[in-house]
């Protein structure tokens, strides 16, 4: 694969081996890490198309599916994986309607047709839990904030970490004025948290 790749939507760059990182034509960013038993899909995008065709082009390994939070533009694919792991305050969050109702309006903002998402299914995650792929455990970090159950995701060996909107969105912002989001003080307090969990990932991209 060329450095920078652009296939039905998405450009595709492999980062180091088995490790790429994909954008879609939305702007919706994705991360695919492929171990020697599994491959590990952070966050979906939400272009209309079934998005494991294009996986498959890059992996040929069974694939799960992580997510950083649930809002509709990191999980809009979601019902495509067998195994989806979402942490579990978000899980509650989604079951007590709040981050459910709020897909709605994500369905019109990005002129998509609406789906079910099964959440209940999901395989609920904590700080304790590693996913292992096979020469390669993926580590959760809380980062509630952005959403009940935001998290990041530790990948110590390709010194990465993957941070979906915790901390901002690619821009110099995070967007705390949706429903489900945490109050200022709240998030606050919890990126002072955030920063000494970080300390040991300095050196990570």
């Amino acid at each position: 694969m060329e450095h920078n790749e652009y296939t039905n939507g998405y450009t595709i760059e492999e980062v180091q081996p088995g490790l790429f990182a994909i954008d879609d034509e939305k702007s919706a960013s994705m991360y695919l890490i492929a171990g020697t038993e599994k491959a590990l899909l952070i966050d979906t995008g939400v272009l209309k198309p079934d998005i494991l065709p294009m996986l498959r082009t890059l992996t040929d390994k069974p694939i799960e599916l992580a997510l950083t939070h649930a809002h509709i533009d990191h999980m809009y694919h979601a019902e495509e994986f067998d195994t989806v792991y979402l942490h579990e305050r978000d899980i509650a969050a989604w079951k007590r309607g709040t981050l459910r109702l709020l897909m709605l309006a994500g369905y019109a903002m990005f002129q998509l047709p609406a789906k079910k998402f099964h959440v209940s299914r999901y395989t609920p995650i904590t700080e304790k839990t590693v996913i292992d792929l096979g020469g390669i455990r993926i580590r959760v970090i809380a980062a509630p904030g952005h959403t009940p159950g935001s998290c990041i995701y530790a990948d110590d060996e390709h010194g990465a970490l993957f941070m979906g909107d915790a901390v901002g969105n690619g821009g110099a912002t995070a967007w705390l004025w949706l429903p489900g989001c945490l109050n200022i003080g709240a998030y606050r307090e919890s990126l002072g948290i955030l920063q000494k969990k970080l300390e040991p990932y300095e050196t990570y991209r």
